[in-house]
């Protein structure tokens, strides 16, 4: 089984912990630069559809700056991939999803992941049941940090995710 990071990811090592516990599979750091995703888009309209959801794409729109959000989204996908210790074309970029929590306390917004198809189909491989995700960006660069653990996902803002997606071989990675 392949753990760690792919493509310089610096991979947690780790599986299982000392006592058999729960533990890391990986982790996958990603930065985009923002000027050169904002061009791709004007040069490649279609390539926003080929790469993210519906809903990512809505959610994005309703960002002070599309390109800016739509490039962190970008950057976790690439996140996920190397935590789960693949590289690009592992599964189809929109096999990962970026959503975020409604509701009105301090995790409001916060994202979380939904992976679909291939992805889901890896994780569950990989034992990955838990998505930690971390996005962030300026008017430069967009980065995600994404540590994927062994177990189940848990219950909370995800849940309701994985119960819709759950028949269609999707797995909601809520957060901690």
């Amino acid at each position: 089984m392949s753990r760690g990071g792919a493509g310089g990811a610096g991979g947690a090592g780790g599986g299982l912990g000392v006592f058999g516990g729960p533990g890391i599979v990986g982790v996958g750091v990603d930065a985009v630069s923002v000027a050169r995703f904002r061009r791709l888009l004007e040069r490649r309209p279609r390539f926003a559809a080929r790469c993210f959801t519906e809903v990512e794409q809505t959610d994005a729109g309703c960002s002070t700056d599309r390109v800016q959000s739509l490039a962190a989204r970008f950057a976790a996908k690439e996140a996920v991939m190397k935590a789960l210790g693949a590289g690009l074309g592992a599964f189809a970029l929109t096999d990962v999803e970026v959503r975020r929590t409604g509701g009105t306390d301090a995790t409001r917004h916060a994202p979380y992941l939904v992976l679909h198809g291939s992805a889901a189909s890896l994780a569950e491989a990989q034992g990955a049941g838990r998505f930690h995700v971390s996005l962030t960006h300026t008017d430069d660069v967009a980065m995600a940090f994404v540590v994927a653990e062994h177990g189940e996902a848990p219950d909370g803002p995800g849940a309701d995710a994985a119960a819709v997606a759950g028949s269609a071989g999707s797995r909601a990675c809520a957060p901690s």
